[in-house]
């Protein structure tokens, strides 16, 4: 279907010449010359369903040097991330278009809310007939880009809705440190707070901007699985508080976390 432009895939800003250029100018490279190629790559991996589950950080795995080796998903995740975030979204574009695709699941959630958990659990619920003519597509709520993906698909014939996954902060903060641990993919503490100070904002504007639009909340406080039944539409159960406040939370829930690995 063709290759994608390499000058909307943005540059981190490396310094010029260092090891993280040189990946990042590949990773651009490599997508923007083979993108039939890798994305059909994608739709080869177990966890993409055949391509009905995009997931940008599942997408940083057609790229061997990064799938192969723990060492290279912990230095090299921001030099790999754009390139990614721009396959993803030709993924996107391109499953929409399909022409048995007749409706698209957001999965949304701060980091360290279990969505790729959960996304890959709808699959597994297949028997029942949820999915059917359905993509999922989990990633974030920021605006304009994620209303501007809920547009294209009204556009072409494509009902969207949405989930929210809500944990705690510190049921987020213990998730992400498993996975920084497990696969070597860490979350700074600016984006934690960010996620979760405007979660509420995004999802209610979008609401709003999408009149009508199917949504629902899942509250979590720990790691189980999800009683579909159980979902709210009450949007203040996604008001964590101001930035500053969360930012609070966020140091004492760590210095009780450090405590706790200390002891272990």
């Amino acid at each position: 279907m063709g290759n994608i432009d390499i000058n909307i895939i943005r540059k981190k800003g490396f310094e010029e010449g260092s090891i993280e250029e040189r990946i990042e100018e590949y990773c651009r490279t490599t997508a923007s010359q083979h993108t039939d190629g890798l994305l059909e790559r994608y739709t080869q991996l177990d966890e993409s369903r055949n391509g009905n589950y995009i997931n940008s950080d599942l997408m940083k795995m057609v790229y061997p040097f990064y799938a192969e080796s723990f060492e290279n998903r912990t230095k090299y995740n921001l030099s790999i991330t754009n390139s990614a975030a721009v396959l993803t979204n030709e993924a996107f574009r391109r499953a929409i278009q399909r022409p048995d695709v007749q409706r698209c699941v957001f999965i949304v959630g701060p980091y360290g809310a279990g969505k790729s958990y959960f996304s890959q659990s709808l699959f597994e619920r297949e028997e029942h007939g949820m999915l059917a003519n359905s993509i999922v597509y989990e990633g974030s709520i920021t605006p304009p880009a994620f209303g501007e993906k809920v547009q294209y698909a009204i556009d072409n014939g494509v009902t969207p809705s949405i989930i929210a996954l809500n944990p705690t902060l510190k049921l987020s903060m213990q998730n992400i440190r498993s996975r920084a641990q497990e696969m070597g993919r860490d979350v700074e503490k600016n984006e934690v707070i960010d996620k979760f100070s405007n979660m509420y904002r995004y999802l209610k504007d979008l609401v709003a901007q999408f009149e009508g639009i199917a949504y629902v909340i899942y509250n979590k406080n720990a790691n189980i699985t999800i009683d579909l039944n159980g979902g709210s539409i009450d949007l203040e159960d996604l008001n964590h508080g101001t930035a500053e406040e969360i930012s609070a939370q966020y140091d004492k829930i760590k210095e009780e976390l450090n405590k706790q690995d200390s002891r272990q």
